[in-house]
């Protein structure tokens, strides 16, 4: 495509052109992937792939390893849970990286998601609330995933401790869960109030992931 038609298309689209084949590898495309980042933080939109690729060219040029752009790769994959984008991630960053503030906070807030110890990762997140700075609707993709993970848990679960878990305080923002999730708050008999998890049965159902990579450029060495 010429660079006219490309400027015209989806940001994407455009980019996932620029980096086919063995353009995947040319680090003089990085202040475009690292561009690429911004609108996704901007836009509140999100691409692996090319978040992905931009990890391999720091990985191959570390030189050029610019943390701030991975800290926001990182926090956008966290966002993506229950999908494996963090653990892919990770694998592309060397260890000693990772080790380094603030990512090593961030890979402990993903841990403790993925470990399901909710009551510590918000204890933890609002000693380190900067390290996720301008991401727009974090914390709700963060609460998105908790919701889920007691979908497939709970048939019932207390008032009490569904807010906890998602670390909300009124009334209502738990209508909000309660009506985007199909929940039930149950009629009051005893001093603790319950929520019905209507769609248990259907979210225990086996899902099958499959992750999608399409640059030929990740398929091949």
């Amino acid at each position: 495509l010429s660079r006219e038609r490309m400027a015209k298309t989806d940001p994407k689209d455009r980019m996932h052109t620029l980096l086919q084949g063995i353009e995947g590898y040319n680090p003089q495309h990085l202040p475009e992937l690292e561009k690429h980042l911004a609108w996704q933080i901007k836009e509140n939109e999100y691409d692996f792939e090319a978040n992905l690729v931009m990890l391999r060219l720091y990985q191959f040029n570390p030189e050029l390893f610019n943390g701030d752009a991975v800290r926001l790769i990182l926090l956008k994959a966290i966002g993506n849970l229950p999908f494996t984008d963090l653990t892919l991630c990770k694998y592309l960053i060397q260890t000693d990286r990772l080790m380094e503030e603030p990512l090593c906070h961030i890979i402990e807030l993903g841990s403790l998601l993925e470990t399901c110890q909710f009551h510590k990762f918000w204890e933890t997140y609002k000693e380190n609330q900067d390290i996720v700075g301008n991401i727009s609707d974090w914390t709700s993709s963060v609460r998105s995933f908790i919701a889920y993970v007691i979908d497939t848990t709970y048939q019932r679960i207390s008032k009490r401790l569904l807010m906890s878990l998602l670390d909300i305080t009124s009334d209502d923002e738990l209508k909000s869960v309660l009506e985007t999730r199909h929940w039930k708050l149950e009629k009051k008999t005893t001093d603790e109030e319950w929520i019905f998890i209507t769609n248990h049965e259907a979210s225990v159902k086996s899902t099958k992931i499959k992750e999608k990579v399409t640059f030929d450029a990740m398929a091949k060495n």
